[in-house]
């Protein structure tokens, strides 16, 4: 077994953060109510719409690892191998999530603050469909990228300088 074979334990890994966020995702059903007021809606979507981003960000450049990284003994590098990824990399290497969020929220923001605002508004009305297909595209590419080299390293590796290794 070679150090990249990572495709499965990346697998894995996902599914781990994502029961590290249920509680917020819990917590976004509530939050997103209408009639919870436009405070509250836009607090939660900045909560909502930036958790993920920033926990894999700020855990990649501290550690190299997310939670569920470390749980199935994975690690991002430096392309050298040598060292964990600058901040720098670790944000370039979640952009793909970073802007189609951050123009969500933005969508979201609109919404609230313009009165149209209904639950779930943000990703049913064109803008938020259009950032959901582009979103699919990207996870397509990161899964053809993964598939298609001997280092199993995603189009988000190549961006950033970074692999991820056992």
């Amino acid at each position: 077994m070679t150090k990249y074979h990572t495709f499965w334990p990346r697998l894995w890994a996902g599914f781990l953060d994502g029961l590290v966020f249920l509680p917020i995702g819990l917590l976004d059903s509530y939050l997103t109510a209408p009639e919870r007021g436009a405070f509250v809606l836009i607090v939660g979507g900045v909560i909502s719409y930036t958790a993920y981003w920033l926990y894999s960000v700020l855990l990649h450049a501290r550690y190299g690892q997310t939670l569920g990284k470390m749980a199935n003994g994975i690690k991002v590098l430096d392309v050298s191998e040598k060292r964990i990824p600058t901040l720098r990399q670790a944000f370039i290497r979640d952009i793909g999530y970073i802007v189609p969020n951050t123009l969500s929220l933005g969508y979201l923001i609109y919404l609230v603050v313009a009165g149209q605002y209904v639950r779930g508004a943000e990703v049913t009305r064109l803008p938020g469909q259009i950032l959901a297909w582009a979103s699919l595209a990207w996870f397509l590419l990161e899964i053809i990228s993964m598939a298609t080299n001997d280092k199993r390293r995603a189009f988000h590796d190549y961006i950033a300088g970074t692999v991820v290794v056992r």
